[in-house]
This record gives C-alpha cells, sequence and structure tokens, in this order.
C-alpha cells in the first residue's frame, strides 16, 4: 500500500514538473511571437500623392513583406519633418531614420565631394545606365566615404527621374552660344554652377520656392530642371521656352542614418535595400508617365520646345570635368564609370 502511494506521488510529480516546463516553452514561444516589430520614419519634401510619396508608401509594404512584417516603415510626407536640409541634420543626429529625395541632395554633406561627379556634363547616356552604374560597387565606395563623414548614407538609389533641361523666359535654346549672357538660377552644385559659366551664364542661386516669382519679375531668365519638378510647380506659366538639353540624368535617393544603419541586422539591410528597389521602380513608372505626357501640356500652355543640338553641348562641356578630376573624386573614375557604359 505505501509503495504503492509513493509510486502515485511520484507520477503526480512527475506530471506536475512535466506541465511547468510545458507552460514555461509555451510562455517562452508566446514571448517570441510577440516581439515588437522595428518602427522606422522616412520623410521627403515631396507631396502627398506625388510619385515620391507612392514610392515610399510602395517601399514601406515591401520593407514589411521583406522583413516578415519585422520592420514598420511610417511615411511623412509634404516637409512635415522638415525641409531636406532639416531631414538630412535630422538622420546626422539620428533622430529621423530615412529620406528619399533627389540622389543630388548628397552632395551637400560633409565629405560629399566625390559626389559632384553625378552633375558631370553628359557623364550617363540615359537614366536607365545611370541607375545601374551608380547602383555598382563603384559608387558604393562613395556612399561607405560619405557615410562615415557625415552621418548619413546612400543605401540604394534607385528611381529614374526626369532628365534635366534649360528653361527660359525670353529665348529658344537651340545651341551652347544661346546661353551666353542668361542670368540662370541653378542649384548650389559646384560643378553644375561651373558648367553654366562654362556656357557663358550668369548663375544666380535661389530656393526652389523662389523659381517661379523670379521667372515672372525678370530677377533671372531661366532655370535647369527636369519636367518632374518643373511642370507641378508650373514654372510653364511665365517661362515659354524649353530645350531639352538633357546634360544630367537623375535619381532618387534613400538615404539613412549612419546611426539606424549599423543597428540593422544583414537581413533587415537587404529587406531595406530590396524595397528601395520596388519603391523605386514605382517612382519610375509614374515620372515616365509624366514624362510622357510633359511635351504635350507644354505646348498646350504655350511653350515653345526644342531638342538642341546636344553634341555641340557636349563638346562645349567636355572639359569641365577636368577641373574636379583628382580633386574632388578619384582620378580616373570618370574613365572608370565611361567602361562602365561599353
Amino acid at each position: 500500500m505505501k509503495q504503492q502511494w509513493l509510486t502515485q506521488a511520484c507520477r503526480q510529480k512527475i506530471l506536475l514538473t512535466v506541465s511547468v516546463a510545458a507552460a514555461l516553452v509555451a510562455g517562452t514561444l508566446g514571448f517570441a511571437g510577440d516581439v515588437q516589430a522595428r518602427e522606422m520614419k522616412i520623410a521627403t519634401i515631396a507631396a502627398s500623392n506625388s510619385p515620391w510619396d507612392h514610392a515610399m508608401r510602395a517601399f514601406a509594404d515591401e520593407a514589411a513583406k521583406q522583413s516578415q512584417d519585422d520592420l514598420k516603415v511610417h511615411v511623412y510626407t509634404d516637409g512635415q519633418l522638415g525641409d531636406i536640409s532639416k531631414i538630412l541634420s535630422s538622420m546626422q543626429l539620428g533622430t529621423l531614420d530615412m529620406g528619399y529625395f533627389g540622389l543630388g541632395s548628397v552632395v551637400f554633406l560633409r565629405g560629399a565631394q566625390p559626389l559632384n561627379i553625378l552633375y558631370a556634363p553628359y557623364l550617363f547616356k540615359s537614366g536607365e545606365q545611370a541607375e545601374r552604374i551608380v547602383n555598382s560597387e563603384e559608387f558604393q565606395k562613395l556612399f561607405d566615404e560619405v557615410a562615415k563623414k557625415s552621418g548619413v548614407r546612400v543605401f540604394a538609389a534607385f528611381g529614374i527621374r526626369s532628365p534635366r533641361a534649360l528653361q527660359t523666359v525670353s529665348r529658344a535654346i537651340n545651341k551652347p552660344e544661346d546661353v551666353k549672357g542668361l542670368k540662370l538660377r541653378i542649384p548650389s552644385i559646384p560643378i553644375l554652377k561651373t558648367t553654366f559659366e562654362t556656357l557663358g551664364a550668369q548663375v544666380v542661386p535661389l530656393g526652389m520656392t523662389e523659381i517661379y516669382t523670379a521667372l515672372g519679375r525678370g530677377m533671372i531668365d531661366g532655370q535647369d530642371n527636369g519636367f518632374d519638378l518643373s511642370i507641378p510647380l508650373r514654372f510653364h506659366e511665365e517661362a515659354k521656352y524649353w530645350a531639352a538639353t538633357d546634360h544630367a540624368y537623375e535619381l532618387t535617393g534613400w538615404f539613412i542614418s549612419e546611426r539606424t544603419w549599423q543597428g540593422l541586422s544583414d537581413k533587415e539591410r537587404a529587406a531595406l535595400v530590396a524595397a528601395a528597389k520596388a519603391g523605386g521602380q514605382v517612382a519610375t513608372k509614374l515620372d515616365k508617365e509624366l514624362d510622357d505626357n510633359a511635351v504635350k501640356i507644354l505646348k498646350d500652355a504655350g511653350v515653345t520646345y526644342t531638342q538642341p543640338d546636344k553634341a555641340a553641348f557636349q563638346a562645349a562641356l567636355a572639359n569641365v570635368y577636368k577641373q574636379y578630376e583628382g580633386k574632388d573624386w578619384p582620378e580616373g573614375l570618370v574613365e572608370r564609370i565611361q567602361k562602365m557604359q561599353e
């Protein structure tokens, strides 16, 4: 009898031990399933429902998919978190995770002089070519250096924008000599400034929000931008000549705080790069739709659209990059890029 009681007691003890262990395992599994997603913010200056907005939302969706919902990206448009300067500085401080806008904005970061090469006149022959080369190992080295010096990293450059063109108020541009003497609003990017000074223009630095008024009041004779910025901002209401010079092919850049980047696993980094590629495809598609309709929009508004002699412009600007070679970017980089085009 006593032996039976002991046996029963042992059985109860074993069952209790197994039950406790099972509960602990279940609790552990439940905790693992409840791990919160990493929440991230991405900001832009572009308007809601713009191509960039749609690109960012596609990015957020793909980041969640690629990470199996471990990454949750919140999108902020319309400059809600500040202008480009503010967004960049917030990423440097680590108070904002990511930004999305024109890749050229990288040149405003400390240590980014090598990336002036993005605006070397006629460096690329198409937007597709630019996207392929800028996402290569050659440019990754430059992005790594900028990240170390500035605290902001370009982790991808997917999204083909409209090529840059010249828009003028009072005369058509058909050849390089037509630019001489014009007062042109050009972004504060050294090599772009040199490009137009080489053509004999007077470069006037103005913010994007000042261009429309400056065109209307005769403060400037023209500006250089692509369809994607010029048409939504209605510059064609004041400047009635458009010259498709295609002197620079631009991309959109996916920027991230280096502090955030260093805190990510390889899997999370890969998820963000894949998401940037998906978002860039959306941006490219929507930009192309705008480009396809742009000439009609301009002509309907009374704008004279011309296709200048690009070979003449290339010849006139052929030596501009040499003023920066070995100073802003490594010696021989232009030649290496040209070989990648073959």
